[in-house]
């Protein structure tokens, strides 16, 4: 396919325009944000990733929901009452969970009996430990820094394997951070629930994770990891992480991506007597009880929509476990990978249409972004932002695109409506000549000039003033062109030069409203005592060259070939009949479904030697007026 030298300079200063608009708006954006600014639009960016990463597999950890219906079997009652709790995690132990998490608000007491079963329960750390979660006060110091405060438990017992469940929200109110340490107002380094129990998992008692977490900055942590792609334990590796560390959770899925089962079943295995089969999906699995029923409003907004709290702490434990929490990728890097990004994504812009390249570029941000994912030290996954050279190189291509639509509106605005003279430079920038197949429709007012000769020349203006307007209105309501003006004669195209599968019908419809308006427009001129007017409508479908013709300087888009000989004869042939609208064999073929029509005869016309069968239309069947432009 040749390109013409205009649209060649065209797609040139799109590219331009993409590349430095895109560079610079990402050099600034990588700037500011690595002085502390946008850090929404950094959340924004990694929503984008997300989306494209799709679901991921994380067989390793197990939900324990206290559901809708365990809440209304225990009558409601809030705190959960200790000794349900105390059953599931006796299921939980006798099913061979590895470790036990519990983001249960454990604060308040209950009945002793029911306090201490719970406390019994999680006795015997040897097997299936228990992490409880617990939440965070803040503290000023007397230094002026904030520092925290973990809330105490119903019984001091439960304090001792515990992280806090506090996860902090970004501006927009949505979680996407993962906190793994807290400084206490005693010094001390607090962990999360998700790294505590990271810890048990490991071996560490809470004793020895505290001494280590007392070490110097950065801290390291000999932890187990998961091989995800194996699905299976890989040992321990090192996780490295500052104490100010603020990394983003790679969450696997939406809410629902764990496997999930009800605490009801869970607990009648814990007070049952049967033995547990071998093979069950809790065995050698983390497991992590929470509540999900309405009541408990422990559900929060995440980049992958509504997630109950216990979820997201699955997910920030995934996040550690498979060492795949997210990083930024370093300042200097960054703007590296993303002039190159602004390059390719300049020139796809130049060559493909706006709302293609988008996609198409949204498409490459995560295969790139997939890319990345698997580029990984033990420190996690790398991303950088790739949202902000896309939507910036989409806002100059709208730029540049509102800038030629100018020059497009000005040679085609004055027989095209404002949405056709949109799209045809968004279908054909350079408005190349091609071949098309089309309907054309004439019209002409009987017997005009005779009624002119009795008129004053200010009433003939008058009334064609208010005849055409009605005329171009129902042409560009119906999708069509005006070609020309002749005289009180109108030209209109339909299928050029935007693609059209229904031109011929949306012909007839325009037919049908020109003369519903022409009836209106007899009775008011009747009123004012002016001649009411008749008029003759013929409609063919035909092949023609569709284009640009004429002279460098005096150009003119048009169609040119048989087809508008024979629309113009098939006008012309109403006076023979004494009809009104007629239409050829080849419009008929396309519209026979949706009208009611005369079959009025062969008919040879001037300059054509082969004959055209006529068709005279009544109506319109059921359905078939239509409503108007289409998108």
């Amino acid at each position: 396919m040749r390109i013409r030298l205009p649209e060649l300079r065209a797609r040139h200063r799109r590219f331009l325009l993409g590349l430095t608009l895109g560079f610079l708006a990402s050099a600034a954006v990588a700037t500011l944000t690595s002085l502390g600014y946008f850090s929404g639009h950094q959340g924004k960016a990694l929503d984008l990733y997300f989306w494209i990463q799709g679901r991921t597999r994380a067989p390793e950890i197990v939900l324990v929901a206290i559901d809708e219906a365990a809440f209304q079997r225990l009558n409601e009652r809030q705190p959960i009452p200790r000794d349900y709790l105390a059953g599931i995690v006796r299921g939980l132990r006798k099913s061979g969970a590895r470790v036990i998490g519990m983001d249960i608000d454990l604060r308040r007491p209950t009945s002793p009996a029911e306090d201490r079963a719970l406390v019994e329960a999680i006795r015997g750390d040897h097997v299936a430990p228990v992490v409880k979660a617990r939440t965070l006060q803040a503290v000023l110091t007397p230094d002026g820094e904030v520092r925290f405060r973990p809330t105490r438990l119903y019984d001091p017992n439960l304090e001792e394997a515990s992280g806090f469940a506090d996860v902090p929200k970004d501006g927009d109110g949505f979680f996407r951070r993962i906190p793994l340490v807290v400084p206490l107002e005693n010094g001390e380094l607090f962990p999360s629930l998700a790294l505590a129990l990271l810890a048990r998992l490991g071996g560490e008692d809470p004793a020895t994770l505290g001494r280590r977490l007392a070490g110097p900055d950065p801290i390291e942590l000999s932890l187990p990891e998961w091989d995800e792609a194996r699905g299976r334990a890989r040992g321990t590796s090192l996780l490295r992480f500052f104490r100010d560390d603020d990394w983003k959770i790679n969450f696997v899925g939406p809410s629902g991506s764990f496997v999930t089962i009800g605490s009801d079943a869970i607990y009648q295995v814990g007070v049952s007597d049967s033995p547990v089969a071998q093979e069950n999906p809790l065995r050698d699995r983390i497991v992590l009880i929470g509540a999900t029923f309405a009541e408990s409003r422990d559900a929060f907004p995440t980049p992958r929509g509504l997630m109950y709290g216990v979820e997201i702490h699955a997910n920030i434990l995934h996040s550690l476990l498979t060492r795949s929490q997210i990083r930024p990728v370093s300042w200097d890097a960054s703007l590296v990978l993303q002039f190159l990004v602004c390059l390719g994504l300049s020139a796809l812009f130049a060559v493909v249409k706006p709302n293609r390249a988008l996609i198409l570029s949204l498409a490459a941000a995560g295969l790139l972004t997939l890319g990345l994912s698997v580029w990984r030290d033990p420190a996690g996954t790398y991303w950088f932002d790739v949202l902000t050279p896309i939507l910036a190189i989409r806002l100059s291509g709208g730029l540049h695109d509102a800038l030629e639509r100018r020059r497009i509106r000005r040679s085609f605005h004055q027989y095209v409506g404002q949405e056709v003279a949109e799209r045809i430079y968004g279908d054909d920038p350079a408005l190349a000549g091609q071949r098309r197949t089309v309907s054309i429709m004439f019209t002409d007012l009987r017997d005009f000039t005779t009624l002119s000769e009795g008129l004053a020349p200010d009433q003939v203006a008058q009334q064609l003033n208010e005849y055409f307007p009605m005329m171009v209105d129902a042409v560009l309501q119906h999708r069509g062109v005006i070609n020309d003006f002749i005289g009180d004669a109108v030209m209109a195209v339909y299928g050029a030069p935007l693609d059209n599968p229904d031109h011929g019908l949306d012909a007839i419809r325009t037919a049908f409203r020109m003369l519903a308006g022409l009836k209106v427009l007899n009775a008011a001129w009747e009123v004012r005592g002016l001649p009411s007017l008749k008029m003759g409508i013929g409609i063919h479908t035909g092949s023609v060259f569709a284009g640009n013709v004429g002279a460098p300087k005096r150009m003119k888009y048009t169609v040119v070939g048989d087809a508008v000989n024979v629309a113009a004869r098939l006008e012309g042939l109403n006076r023979d009949l004494q009809t009104t609208l007629l239409i050829s064999g080849e419009t008929y073929a396309a519209v026979r479904n949706w009208v009611e029509a005369r079959d009025c005869g062969e008919f040879r016309v001037k300059g054509r030697s082969q004959v055209i069968q006529v068709y005279e239309v009544l109506s319109l069947v059921a359905g078939a007026a239509g409503q108007g432009r289409k998108p």
